[in-house]
């Protein structure tokens, strides 16, 4: 039997290392802490100076009422057009691509996206980047902006639209039947209620213009991975052809929005008048070395494809 003294002695180690725990952690963690609080005071003090060196570009028209045009336009044709058809799809119907909408729906789930970004900022704004060479330093700025750009993208607009689900609170497709295709319940707080605009669409839109944006390469392959990923959400029965139209071009819409801030504070993205916001020549995630292999890379296979397609190639 185990006395008292023993059970004692034991309880008393247990706290000695505890606490020697405790303070070793509070040790490593304090010079973490301090370069946190340094790196994120001199970054904001950097973006107003950014801001107060452009006054004619913070007076730049932004287009809402463009957006509003565009997005109204659309979500009523698709809502005439093709909510009414989709509702009146027989639910057996869908069932043949059912199972591929289901394996590629994920893909609008914001996490995967915002987590590896969180968690790189996280790290930025806790290394000590004096500790680099001036060239990686310029890498580690670059890769640091993009991560702000993409992640305030995805969080704001995934924010914007879950309070725009309770305001219209429509009812899911699998409810058509009963309530019809255009019921709403306004700040019902029931997940049956929330289908009006998609969130997995949402986010959908704003990594796909994100990357077109980034990209421009890209910018086709990204459209056409925002149409399929996003309407897969209609192939499951999750909500209505609208609900995804509306998703997709608040996502893009919002992207859009913060590379015009974005490129008012100098940051990432040139603002030509009259056209999307491009990306600043000097900015390059890569090392310039490997740039230049991967632009050579990119440069070979275009060119492959023209071959193989018979048409002429006629790159830079």
């Amino acid at each position: 039997m185990i006395s008292r003294e023993t059970v004692t002695a034991q309880a008393e180690r247990l706290g000695r290392s505890a606490v020697l725990l405790a303070n070793r952690t509070r040790d490593a963690a304090a010079p973490r802490l301090k370069l946190l609080a340094f790196n994120t005071s001199a970054a904001f003090r950097f973006a107003r100076r950014r801001l107060e060196a452009r006054p004619a570009l913070r007076d730049r028209h932004e287009p809402w009422r463009r957006f509003a045009v565009v997005t109204i336009a659309l979500v009523a044709f698709a809502a005439a057009y093709f909510d009414p058809v989709f509702a009146a799809v027989p639910r057996a119907w869908r069932s043949p691509v059912h199972g591929l909408g289901q394996t590629i729906t994920d893909f609008g789930l914001s996490g995967p996206y915002l987590i590896p970004l969180a968690i790189f900022l996280i790290w930025t704004a806790t290394v000590d980047w004096s500790a680099f060479a001036r060239r990686s330093r310029l890498h580690l700025f670059n890769g640091t902006a993009a991560a702000w750009y993409a992640f305030i993208s995805i969080a704001g607009s995934g924010l914007l639209v879950t309070l725009l689900k309770q305001l219209f609170g429509r009812a899911r497709p699998r409810l058509a039947g009963e309530l019809g295709a255009f019921h709403f319940d306004p700040f019902s707080f029931d997940a049956a209620h929330l289908s009006f605009p998609s969130g997995h669409a949402t986010t959908v839109g704003a990594v796909c213009f994100c990357i077109a944006i980034l990209f421009p390469r890209l910018r086709l392959a990204a459209i056409i991975a925002a149409l399929w990923f996003g309407f897969s959400r209609s192939v499951v029965g999750a909500h209505h052809p609208s609900d995804v139209v509306a998703g997709l071009l608040i996502g893009g819409w919002f992207a859009y929005w913060v590379a015009i801030r974005f490129g008012k504070a100098g940051l990432v993205f040139l603002l030509p008048e009259g056209r999307l916001p491009q990306r600043r020549r000097s900015f390059h995630l890569l090392p310039l070395d490997a740039h230049r292999r991967f632009r050579r890379f990119v440069h070979r296979t275009e060119a492959q494809a023209h071959r193989l397609s018979g048409k002429r190639f006629d790159g830079l």
